[in-house]
């Protein structure tokens, strides 16, 4: 592992933790309404996640960013 991959995985991990900390400290009331983009990165989420996943906030690749952050 060479000093850009340390950098690249620092990187990845601070991203999780920030994701998590914001979604964690959002409002009661916005984590029941989903988003109709992500919070971290803008893009659209698919009405069928909306639905799926009551009060989703980030995309499909973002949350899974966050939780990675979690374990």
């Amino acid at each position: 592992m060479d000093i850009f991959d340390s950098a690249s995985a620092l990187e990845i991990k601070q991203t999780a933790m920030a994701l998590t900390n914001h979604f964690k400290n959002q409002p009661k009331q916005t984590q029941l309404q989903s988003a109709e983009v992500c919070n971290e990165c803008g893009s659209d989420i698919p009405k069928a996640r909306q639905d799926a996943v009551k009060g989703c906030q980030f995309c499909t690749h973002c949350q899974a960013l966050a939780d990675k952050g979690k374990r």
